[in-house]
């Protein structure tokens, strides 16, 4: 596993079960962790915090590690009185962590932007100031992210080993609105949901950032900073499509059910979607989330999609979080889209506001689908099992009088959906997963997910022709 330098750009306090191998989960400062959670704060800070226009306050850092990652902290708060009255005294690190340590002073530098906030050049210098404080040591990646974010190590780790860290490599992913890109850049990578820089990279930045940050004094935050100075260098985004910037709000539905066939890698902001499961809050919804996330990291979010041609019924599965069983036959390009459930994190909702392919939502009750929701998943040998239940928002009823058909699977309330392990090379060239019906028993549909043999075209040629 190389090794990485992480860095959390931002300070929410936060309750975390199995920090930094998992993920990052926010609660308010008021908020109590379950008992399988523990509150991590640090001492307070004087020096201005947060990357983004209406970001929420922050209080509190906590450096974090994972079995063959160095992990490093450095953040900053702009409320100090209110962390000193709302925060404990936090206990000693453990002596495995790294030190917390406290950002530079960067007053010296100038900023104009008339809309930001100058913490932007503290944050970007945060990139520089962790080359002084690793030095070498092995060090191949350095990551910065954003602690409102749930990140998968293992995918991450995957996905990086596709460059070569001895190379000038800039990884991540630009923002899912088109207005945000059109203001900062389709080409960078936006730092909430990680950037990732090799150690050459990282240690050109650390040399130039100085001169490099003067002379962009209008610029917003410090994603746009470190962009320009990176393309000073001349290197260009390798975008990674399992990176998710979200600058969305409300239902994120219609993209966890439409995940790009890739890795998945990181999901921001996420206090500002609803609760990923219904039924569920939002902490229950990220346990849950970030429990089917390690179970299997590789095909965590991938799709399948496969055909009952008797009953005419479109069967499409995103692993760990929805079945979505449709009362028709749809074909491949139209579930490739992404329902819009939700807007964007400037609160515009229209096709256009959106860099990548959207639909509408479906407003007929006949053409809905029936929704199974993930309940619970749990491992049986190497075969990751996992139960989805069926939505509580039940109509069967309107849709045997307006549709003059039953519901489809009206006599299913959970499916239970099994998956056989990728190989470690599927993500050099990833596919659409393959998928069968394998039985109905009690009020239960068994189906099974495979990674699609060389020879196969796939569910809708194997299930329709």
């Amino acid at each position: 596993m190389p090794t990485m330098v992480w860095l959390r750009r931002s300070t929410t306090p936060f309750c975390c079960d199995e920090c930094g191998a998992v993920s990052y989960r926010l609660t308010p400062l008021s908020a109590k962790c379950s008992p399988r959670l523990r509150e991590v704060n640090s001492p307070p800070r004087s020096v201005p915090g947060g990357s983004r226009p209406g970001a929420p306050a922050s209080c509190g850092s906590s450096p974090v590690i994972a079995e063959g990652i160095a992990v490093a902290s450095a953040s900053a708060s702009s409320f100090p009185s209110a962390c000193a009255s709302n925060s404990p005294s936090p206990p000693p690190p453990p002596p495995s962590l790294p030190p917390i340590r406290v950002s530079e002073d960067t007053s010296r530098f100038r900023y104009t932007n008339p809309t930001g906030h100058p913490s932007g050049l503290r944050i970007a210098h945060i990139a520089a100031e962790a080359m002084r404080l690793v030095g070498g040591g092995g060090t191949r990646w350095v990551v910065l992210v954003d602690d409102d974010i749930v990140l998968s190590p293992d995918n991450l780790v995957v996905v990086l080993g596709k460059y070569d860290w001895r190379e000038m490599v800039y990884v991540g992913a630009p923002s899912e609105s088109h207005s945000a890109n059109n203001y900062f850049s389709h080409g960078m990578a936006f730092g909430g949901e990680g950037v990732a820089l090799s150690f050459p990279l990282a240690i050109a930045l650390a040399r130039t950032l100085d001169v490099c940050i003067e002379r962009y004094p209008r610029l917003y935050g410090s994603d746009d900073r470190l962009h320009a100075c990176i393309t000073e260098l001349g290197v260009p985004l390798s975008r990674e499509y399992g990176f998710h910037q979200w600058d969305i709000r409300g239902n994120a539905h219609g993209i966890l059910a439409a995940h790009p066939i890739a890795p998945f890698i990181s999901i921001h902001h996420v206090e500002f979607v609803d609760p990923i499961y219904p039924g569920l809050n939002s902490l229950e919804s990220l346990e849950l989330f970030t429990k089917a996330m390690k179970t299997e990291p590789m095909s965590f979010l991938q799709r399948s999609v496969c055909y009952d041609k008797k009953q005419k019924l479109t069967l499409a599965i995103s692993l760990g979080y929805v079945v979505q069983v449709y009362p028709s036959v749809l074909l491949p390009p139209e579930l490739e889209r992404s329902e819009r459930t939700y807007i964007a994190f400037n609160r515009m909702s229209q096709r256009t506001e959106f860099d990548f392919d959207t639909k509408e939502i479906q407003k007929s009750m006949c053409k809905k689908p029936v929704l199974f929701f993930l309940k619970d998943v749990w491992k049986d040998g190497n075969i990751t099992r996992g139960s989805y239940i069926r939505s509580s928002e039940r109509d069967d009823l309107k849709r045997k009088v307006f549709c003059f058909r039953s519901p489809p699977s009206s006599d299913i309330d959970e499916i239970q959906v099994s998956a056989s392990p990728l190989s470690k090379r599927w993500h050099l060239a990833p596919r659409r997963l393959c998928s069968d019906v394998k039985g109905y028993v009690n009020g239960t549909l068994f189906m099974f997910v495979r990674q699609c043999g060389r020879g196969a075209f796939g569910s809708a040629s194997d299930s329709l022709d």
